[in-house]
């Protein structure tokens, strides 16, 4: 199978400048012969949207952005891993959320962050409780978002939940609060392979230009990406359970 990740510069929003991006590398990747494509942490709205005071606005989701990245999703065959922040229906509760979208105009799953700082530009969200790994076309996958990875327990519950892969929407440059080595530690512990999407750009709360996609199995980084925005592809051997790829390739969007 063939996996897009969008490196993108998403962080600043807003959503509306988001969604035509988002729009037009899903195509680019769907084009190249994608099934799985995976966007970074609230890639929808941007990491930095509750900065600007509308945390308030978050909606159910699938709002009418989803609608419209749900309609391509179809169109293409694809299953999409998108970051965005959604509100509870029931609770009326705000997460930050990677919302699995599958052909059909399905919604195949979702999961919400477990682990934040809470402050800044994550004080809106709440904490999520559950998790499940995601049924989709070729794999199981469960999913972590940025920090959550930070707790390997997690991979292992998701693997002896049936996960096959480890999927990490991300907003988060290396650092002294960077990744450091948490995603080879949480492929070790699960045996499971991670997949990193994460993000670029300069914006003036955090510079997310050195932040590293990659791709990680049996413990060991295969490869990795880090500035100008990409769409990252590379070929997945699910039986084996190993990259086909030596490295990604690298489309300038």
């Amino acid at each position: 199978m063939r996996v897009a990740l969008l490196h993108l510069d998403l962080s600043g929003g807003p959503e509306e400048k988001n969604l035509r991006l988002l729009e037009r590398t899903i195509q680019m990747a769907a084009e190249q012969g994608a099934s799985w494509i995976i966007t970074p942490e609230i890639a929808l709205q941007g990491y930095f949207f509750a900065a600007d005071g509308i945390a308030g606005e978050v909606p159910v989701q699938p709002g009418a952005s989803l609608q419209v990245l749900g309609e391509l999703a179809t169109r293409h065959g694809l299953t999409l891993f998108l970051g965005c922040a959604e509100k509870d229906a029931v609770s009326g509760k705000p997460y930050n959320s990677c919302v699995v979208l599958g052909p059909h105009r399905r919604i195949l799953g979702r999961h919400r962050k477990m682990r934040s700082h809470g402050v800044g530009a994550e004080a809106w969200l709440t904490l999520g409780e559950v998790l499940q790994p995601v049924a989709c076309p070729d794999m199981t996958a469960g999913i972590l978002i940025c920090a959550d990875v930070w707790f390997v327990e997690n991979a292992v519950i998701l693997k002896e939940c049936g996960a096959e892969v480890i999927i990490v929407p991300a907003a988060w440059p290396p650092g002294v609060c960077g990744p450091g080595d948490s995603w080879e530690k949480c492929s070790q512990a699960s045996g499971l392979p991670v997949w990193v999407c994460n993000q670029t750009g300069c914006h003036e709360i955090l510079d997310l230009r050195a932040a590293q996609s990659a791709v990680v199995a049996d413990g060991i980084t295969w490869f990795t990406y880090s500035g100008e925005p990409a769409i990252l592809l590379f070929d997945w051997d699910c039986r084996r359970q190993c990259p086909e790829s030596d490295e990604f390739t690298v489309m300038a969007v």
